[in-house]
């Protein structure tokens, strides 16, 4: 907090005495002297791994080191397809994360998990619950330990004081995720790119557990999701129909727990979405909990959506939106659109600035404090790399690069993906124990392909 509050300070200072003009209505002039630095294309440069896949049982394959599950049927079958194929890895992914992390780490008994989870429980479709039972059965663990895993990530966002009277909730600003869309005269051969980092928990080890989910429901679209063993839901993937999703954290103070849970929020968006008006219907219409950026596109359309969201207000910009143009803070691009973790929405920037503890401020003055946070400057440098550096010139390689490379890039990066939402394939991987995962191999995911696996 002492940082941002100096940051903001200082940033006033800045603009007090200087102008800060606009150059053009395609990019916006450096705020506070930041200037995003170039791409990095060393790690791009190298050429990718051989192709490898092993066949582990009848839904469970490594393809280059990734695991990968392939389930199929009715909620029931498909939990516990995936029960029994990593049974191990779940028991271990509740032992040492929710338990050591979540638990004795972070501090969250068991019963105000409980509290939060039944709060978030009456939201979660029947299908999903007998899917998450189907897990817990195939596993042979206890089904309220697979429904704390889906409900946690909103409870943690949220803090520690669901159903307490207090006098507010205050916590410094996160270094979290990125995403950024980008299509049409914006990428060679007019294709939809969708670059998607996350930036939470690698110090917890739970990339131990990553696993690419392949679901084929019955009845519904066919997805994948890049998640973690015991999971039907996550914040990362693509569906058959060219659907995207990636979320970045951007708390507000207008939050609540009574509501459906994130990572179903976006399994519901995958395996019931066609396109982007079915997306922009859900998101208006859906119980929300905490404030979350969404990024999605549409391979198909070639479109793409932010969604700025909480439990009050559910925002939606589209690529070259004006409503966008602040400068200098922010600027629309044709065919492009990127989110970090601040909102752009003059209200949710106002809310923001209350979740952690600014209160009575405007949003001139909140506009200038963001420079120095590190959720702008990723934010600056993604705008910078496809509105001038790489616009026309991107493609599989180059969005991976703008991943790879410093600020998005971070020490802190989960997984990071591209997704050619055109052709449905994506480029995914996950961080060791010890690196993040922008600095691992990306394995090459053809969904067309495994959609034709059974």
């Amino acid at each position: 907090m002492q940082r941002f509050l100096t940051g903001l300070v200082v940033v006033l200072v800045v603009l007090g005495t200087a102008g800060v003009t606009y150059l053009s209505s395609f990019r916006a002039a450096p705020a506070a002297g930041y200037e995003p630095p170039p791409l990095d294309l060393s790690l791009v440069a190298k050429p990718d791994p051989a192709f490898e896949v092993e066949k582990v049982s009848d839904h469970l394959y490594r393809v280059n080191g990734l695991r990968v599950l392939h389930v199929w049927g009715s909620p029931r079958e498909m939990g516990r397809q995936q029960g029994e194929a990593v049974a191990a890895e779940i028991k271990g992914g509740l032992e040492r994360y929710m338990r050591g992390k979540v638990r004795d780490d972070w501090g969250y008994p068991v019963d105000y998990q409980r509290q939060c989870a039944q709060s978030m429980a009456k939201h979660i479709p029947a299908e999903y619950i007998e899917e998450m039972q189907g897990v817990a059965e195939g596993a042979g663990v206890p089904y309220e330990e697979v429904l704390l895993l889906h409900t946690h990530a909103d409870m943690v966002h949220f803090g520690k004081e669901w159903g307490k009277v207090t006098d507010g909730r205050q916590r410094k600003p996160e270094k979290l995720c990125s995403n950024f869309v980008a299509f049409g005269p914006a990428t060679v051969g007019g294709k939809v790119y969708h670059g998607r980092n996350l930036d939470w928990t690698t110090g917890t080890g739970i990339q131990e557990f990553a696993t690419l989910l392949i679901a084929e429901p019955e009845g519904k679209i066919p997805f994948a999701l890049m998640a973690w063993a015991g999971c039907i839901g996550s914040v990362t993937g693509m569906n058959a129909e060219g659907i995207t999703f990636g979320e970045m954290t951007s708390s507000t103070a207008d939050e609540t727990l009574d509501g459906m849970p994130l990572f179903l929020a976006c399994r519901r968006i995958l395996d019931s979405c066609r396109d982007l008006s079915e997306v922009e219907q859900f998101v208006k219409t859906y119980p929300a909990t905490t404030g979350w950026n969404w990024m999605i596109a549409d391979g198909d359309a070639k479109d793409a959506r932010a969604f700025e969201v909480d439990a009050k207000q559910r925002v939606v910009y589209r690529p070259n939106d004006p409503r966008e143009l602040h400068p200098p803070m922010s600027y629309p691009i044709p065919n492009a659109i990127r989110r970090t973790n601040h909102p752009i929405t003059p209200s949710l920037q106002e809310s923001i600035a209350s979740r952690v503890g600014i209160t009575g401020i405007k949003v001139p003055i909140v506009r200038t404090a963001v420079p120095f946070m590190d959720t702008w400057q990723r934010y600056a440098s993604l705008g910078k790399w496809i509105s001038e550096d790489y616009y026309g010139k991107i493609d599989e390689r180059i969005a991976r690069a703008m991943l790879q490379s410093k600020p998005v890039g971070g020490g802190g990066n989960l997984h990071s993906a591209v997704f050619d939402a055109t052709d449905r394939v994506m480029w995914v991987a996950n961080a060791s124990l010890k690196d993040p995962a922008w600095s691992q191999p990306y394995v090459r995911i053809d969904l067309k392909e495994w959609l034709t696996e059974h």
